[in-house]
This record gives structure tokens, sequence and C-alpha cells, in this order.
């Protein structure tokens, strides 16, 4: 598919070394990949239980590859080895559950007046999948499976940094799809803009930060196409008094150091009530320090190295802005291993304040603060009055209380005693500034499907019949 033979380097964020290289694609090589996408339209859209068998074969597959798959990920990413393969059987369940997933193709409504209404739901058309490069292969399923069940033909185009996970999917993919069904375009931000621009891409699904998806969805707008985002989240977790220590801080910790704490969803701050402060603070430093940190291929890694240079040098400028604003390192700050990659340590900044960027802000890294409340109704005001509401969770054995205090937190999900848990049949997305539409679920399946009503009457019979049923006596000519 390619125009331009360049490729680039892909390096491992553990030791350096070069893993591999990827195609340096162009604007040219989308347009090309969006002129053979509409070769392969008509007929992909045609036969819904092809497209469902389709997928049946790809989730076998990809269950069959994934301890190889999973490899290429976690040398490309810095992720344990074990989380990427999680990720490509949690892709496999994702087209098995759209492949199996019960929706109308048409809905009648009521007939009136002697009109008769048919809703049809079709696919949107061409999807450019744009995704990062945190969990380049879960991101990317949950598009692909209700996009190609829909009917809907796909380019993606992962990050630059991990395409090489990207690539080996799809091309296991493309041993079962039709030709050009999907395509894949590696590089830089210019393929972002092309899919964004072009007129014969109608929706662009895109997970990233807010300032990239903001920036596409201005790009997408002279084109009309839709958009869904899925955008930054910077996650309270709010512990109540009567919640237990150890139970709470594995729970947060395990969600907060997860892919180095590189997880959209996963807990950034922590709220913990200043009578059981030190208790809750001391807790979560002994699990932070349980993690082994290394290459996420050897055995015994329990949290990789951060992505790239500049992330990690960003998280540790806000852990020592933090300190400088009155927190106290309770554990962390060093790298954690002799490996030369870019590793931090799980660091636990508490008495954070609460206007320091490390709180504030989305920090998208191995360090969590933690602050202190008196009131926990001055903290639900604090953060709701706030851009981000991705997701947020509530500790306590009081699942009454809790379930008051979820219900009035604006987020798109909130989580009661655990946090980071999605499932593949909820809608899971943003409030505010972290995104519109959803993805999961049926509410997944109907951002690829577009609506047409036929709205039908009778027909005059003969010269002499009448043209009344072309508005009916209810009808209106809007």
């Amino acid at each position: 598919m390619t125009v331009s033979p360049s490729t680039y380097e892909i390096h491992d964020p553990a030791t350096l070394e070069v893993v591999d290289a990827a195609p340096l694609h162009t604007a040219a090589d989308v347009e090309l990949a969006v002129a053979r996408a509409g070769t392969a339209a008509a007929a992909w859209a045609a036969d819904r239980e092809a497209r469902r068998d389709a997928l049946r074969s790809i989730a076998g597959a990809i269950r069959t590859e994934a301890p190889r798959l999973g490899e290429i990920l976690s040398r490309e990413q810095g992720k344990v080895l074990r989380e990427a393969v999680m990720e490509f059987t949690v892709a496999a369940g994702l087209f098995d559950y759209y492949a199996d997933l019960e929706w109308d193709q048409t809905e009648y409504l009521p007939e009136r007046d002697g009109r008769r209404l048919a809703v049809q739901y079709q696919p949107v058309g061409l999807v450019g999948a744009i995704t990062p490069w945190n969990f380049p292969i879960s991101l990317l399923a949950v598009k692909l499976a209700p996009a190609l069940v829909a009917g809907c033909t796909v380019i993606a185009k992962p990050s630059p940094s991990t395409p090489l996970s990207t690539i080996a999917m799809v091309e296991l993919m493309n041993t079962i799809l039709p030709q050009h069904v999907l395509a894949c375009v590696t590089g830089r931000g210019v393929l972002s803009r092309a899919l964004s621009t072009l007129p014969g891409v109608r929706k662009i699904s895109f997970t990233g930060s807010t300032e990239v998806g903001t920036a596409i969805m201005a790009q997408a707008a002279p084109t009309v196409k839709r958009v869904t985002l899925e955008l930054g989240g910077n996650d309270p977790a709010i512990v109540l008094p009567d919640a237990d220590p150890s139970f709470t801080a594995a729970g947060i910790i395990g969600s907060a150091f997860r892919n180095a704490g590189q997880v959209c969803m996963a807990v950034k701050r922590v709220f913990v009530p200043r009578s059981r402060a030190a208790e809750f603070t001391e807790a979560l430093a002994a699990a932070a320090a349980g993690l082994v940190v290394g290459r996420g291929l050897d055995a015994g890694t329990g949290m990789g190295p951060m992505h790239n240079a500049a992330q990690r040098d960003l998280v540790a400028g806000l852990v020592k802005q933090a300190t400088a604003d009155g927190g106290r390192l309770a554990f962390g700050g060093g790298t954690g291993t002799e490996l030369p990659g870019y590793f931090m340590q799980p660091t636990i900044v508490a008495d954070a304040p609460y206007d320091t960027p490390l709180v504030c802000t989305e920090q998208f890294g191995s360090a969590l603060p933690v602050s202190v409340y008196d009131d926990v109704e001055q903290v639900l005001a604090h953060l709701n009055g706030q851009e981000f509401g991705l997701g947020a969770s509530v500790w306590t054995p009081d699942l009454e209380r809790a379930d008051n205090l979820a219900s009035r937190i604006e987020a798109g999900t909130v989580w009661i005693n655990q946090h980071t848990q999605v499932e593949v049949d909820a809608p899971f997305g943003g409030w505010k500034a972290s995104g519109m539409g959803r993805e999961r679920g049926s509410w997944g399946l109907s951002e690829y499907l577009q609506t047409r009503t036929v709205n039908a009457v009778a027909g005059a019979h003969g010269a002499g019949g009448s043209a009344a049923g072309a508005h009916g006596a209810g009808g209106s000519a809007a």
C-alpha cells in the first residue's frame, strides 16, 4: 500500500535498543488507502453475517497468536509482558462480543395516516481510527470491532512510537478480511491531519490527549465528519474514613501504577480524610514498594518504564514542584533499576496541595499525589468544578453512602471499591473535557451507524388518483 518506501526506527523504552523499523507513510499513502477502501465498501456493507463470521475468525486468530503479538507490544511500548498479552486477549473478546451482538438493521415505527415508517441503520462509511501509545491494541480493537461489524471500512493510524503491534495485528486480520476493508498507516502527525480532512473519510474515532482531540475535531469540522473522542482524565480516588487501609491501598496502587501510570482512567490522585491521612499514606507507600521495576519482558517485573523521556521528565518535574509546594515524598523518587531506559519508581507524594500541578493536571505517569480533606462535600465541589470527567472512585464498605456520593460525581464512570475495571457491554467515555461519544456495548456500535428514515405511502392508482397521499392529513412538507 506504500507510496513512499521510507522507514523509521522504533526503540525499546527499557533498553533504548532498536526493536525494528516501521513504514514512514505520507499523506499520499492515506489518499491511496481511502481510494482503495472505496472499492471494498459496498460488498463489505452488504452482508452482515459474513462480517460476523469474519470477526469470530479474527478473535480466534488473535488468541492463537497472542503470545507472539504480546512480545512485540511489550518491546515497543515497555509494559509488562502479561499486560501486553492481555491487550490482545481483550481485543479478541471485543471481536467476539460485537460478532454476537444483536441489533436491528431496520426498525419499524407505528403506521399513521396510511404512512409506513422504517428506520434503517446503515454504516457511517470509512473510519479513521487514531490511537495512542499507552494501549495501542485494546484501544484500537474497541474501535475496529464495532466499526467492522457495522459495515464500515477502516484506516488505522497508531502512535508513531508504537506502530509495530498494530501492523502485526492488522496483517493478521487481513488474512481473514476482504482486501482493502482494513488498512494501517504509520508515521507522523501529517497522517492524522490527512484522515481528519479528507472528504472520503466519514468518521474519526480518536483516543488521546484533550489538546490533540480538540485539534482533530476542528480539522474534521469543514467536512462535517462524525467524531468520537476519548480524551484525558485526572481520576480521583476518594477514600472515606471507614475504608480499610490495606484493601484500599492495594486497589489504588494496582490502578495508579498499571502501565507505569500511563492509563487514561487510572487513579491519578487520592483524597484521604485528615483523621486517617498518615495511616492511608503509609499503606499506599507500602503497596507501591512492592512493585518490582524492570524490563517488561523480564520475569518478576511488576512495572515497566515510562514510554518516553519527555513523559518521564514531565512527571519528575511535577513531583519536584509538588514537594516545593509543600508536599512530602513518602516513597520513590528514583529510577528503581540500573537499566538505561525511561524508568521512574512508583512515587507517592503525601500532603500534596490541591493546586499543585501534580494534583490538578493529568500527570500520566508513575507518580501519585495524596491530598488531605476535612469535608468530603468540599472535595466533591472541587472536583466537579474542574475540566476533566473521565472516571472516579469511592472507597468505603458503606455502599449506600458510596452510591450517594458516586451519583453526584461528574464523570463518565464511577467505581466503588475498585478503579479501572471496564466492561465490554457497558458504555465508556468522558464528561466535560474528557471526551464525547461512547465506546463499548451497544452504545459503541451506534457510533458507527447512521439512520435513514423511509416514509412511504401507497401511490395513486390510475389517472384519476389523488395526490393527497403526498403529505397525508397529518403530514408535513418541512
